[in-house]
């Protein structure tokens, strides 16, 4: 690697977080680069020196208001999308707005996208499906010049400018690894719970979990995969019909929503406390179940990560190349929530999740 260049020094008008929000680097990046500690590739040295370039630049009372407005668009299921709001709401500008698309179809979904994408002075936030319908919109937006952001389930290039979001395939992975821990060196089958592969955070989560299942477990049995659209009610029929065909079955993993509905399944079929069952996020939905014993392990990552990484993402005036932020993400049980999923209003969510009837 070449010698890099110290950028030059801060003004004081300038903020390393004003740096990481423009760049997209992390804290220790910026200051390894500004301070000469440590190596930093040369091209992310120049992309520092023209942020702070264009910072200097720009007058104090300019920022953060003149940044673009952000539109956030979510198709996520209830519990999430309750938490992702109140996460965007706490982070907003007065001009930012929140579209929660929890259930649309996909032509109520496609006009919001066609609205929204019109106005190409306002940046986007988008977790969508992947279909082609969808990547016509998005595509033909971005080529407009609007700024696209997917989040928690990427997209084909073409259609955003970046992406934030965990590891799905990781994540998958630690999935199988629980399980063929839990089921131990013996014959067993287990079954997947998925929304929709035309999400493909939820296509990953399962291709993770498949080859991971086969490499580590090859006497564990991936024996029915239960489509439940994130939709507690078809959940619940989905996986009922899973486990009737499969009575045996030692272990579930939900790469999706609808968790309610599983928890409901389970509990009429007599089973919820004789199955190691793993699930993603950690809501006012899931955590009452978590704690109950219904549901065993969750997969998630703290939504304040995820929203404000977005979000500066979107407002970022230097976005270069296809950047893609990862989000750490954890395993956790009733015994170790996080201080994110803690004081959540599960009773009452729970109240009504609990039949099934969302």
């Amino acid at each position: 690697m070449t010698a890099q260049k110290t950028p030059p020094p801060v003004s004081k008008k300038v903020r390393i977080t004003d740096i990481c929000n423009a760049t997209g680097l992390s804290r220790s990046t910026v200051d390894r680069a500004i301070n000469g500690r440590g190596q930093v590739h040369p091209r992310t040295v120049e992309h520092i020196r023209n942020a702070l370039r264009v910072l200097s630049d720009m007058p104090v009372d300019a920022r953060p208001e003149d940044a673009p407005p952000v539109d956030v668009l979510l198709r996520l299921g209830k519990g999430m999308a309750f938490q992702m709001k109140q996460v965007f709401d706490r982070l907003r500008n007065p001009t930012d707005r929140y579209f929660d698309l929890f259930q649309l179809n996909e032509e109520t979904i496609l006009r919001q996208l066609q609205e929204v994408c019109a106005d190409t002075s306002r940046a986007a936030i988008v977790t969508v499906k992947d279909t082609d319908r969808v990547h016509s919109v998005l595509s033909s937006a971005r080529r407009a010049g609007k700024r696209i952001i997917a989040l928690i389930s990427d997209l084909e290039q073409e259609c955003r400018n970046g992406f934030v979001g965990i590891d799905n395939k990781a994540a998958g992975s630690t999935a199988a690894y629980m399980i063929a821990q839990a089921l131990g060196n013996r014959p067993a089958t287990v079954g997947v719970a998925v929304g929709d592969h035309a999400f493909r955070c939820h296509e990953d989560r399962e291709i993770g979990f498949r080859s991971t299942l086969r490499e580590i477990a090859p006497r564990v049995i991936l024996a029915a995969e239960a489509k439940g659209e994130d939709n507690p009610e078809k959940t619940y029929h989905a996986i009922r019909r899973m486990l009737e065909a499969h009575p045996g079955m030692g272990a579930i993993y939900n790469v999706s929503g609808g968790n309610a509905g599983l928890a409901r399944a389970l509990r009429e079929l007599g089973i919820d406390q004789d199955m190691v069952v793993i699930l993603h996020e950690l809501t006012s939905v899931t955590v009452p179940i978590l704690i109950d014993g219904t549901l065993n392990y969750s997969i998630s990552q703290d939504p304040t990560a995820l929203m404000s990484c977005a979000i500066q993402m979107a407002r970022s005036p230097l976005l270069e190349g296809d950047p893609s932020k990862q989000v750490d993400f954890g395993v956790f049980t009733r015994f170790n929530l996080p201080a994110y999923a803690k004081g959540l209003p599960g009773e009452e969510i729970w109240a009504v999740g609990h039949d099934g009837s969302w």
